[in-house]
């Protein structure tokens, strides 16, 4: 089931993270869209700043705390 409680709020990758068109960089910003479990474990899909939207696992990246109060 998709959860969209935390949709807007702002985060930033942990790490880099491959996906078919490169790499997303360490610290790269983002705005997630939605979260959904999928076999036990969270992905979230993420709408990057560098204008590639990804579902990405939920440790690849940290909420924001400024806009996760917001929310």
């Amino acid at each position: 089931m998709i959860d969209r409680s935390l949709a807007g709020t702002r985060c930033h990758t942990v790490r880099s993270v491959s996906h078919h068109g490169g790499i997303i960089p360490r610290q790269l910003g983002g705005t997630i869209r939605y979260r959904l479990e999928n076999l036990g474990r969270f992905l979230l899909k993420v709408d990057f700043d560098s204008g590639d939207s990804l579902t990405v696992l939920a440790d690849d990246i940290v909420v924001d705390e400024d806009t996760a109060t917001r929310a």
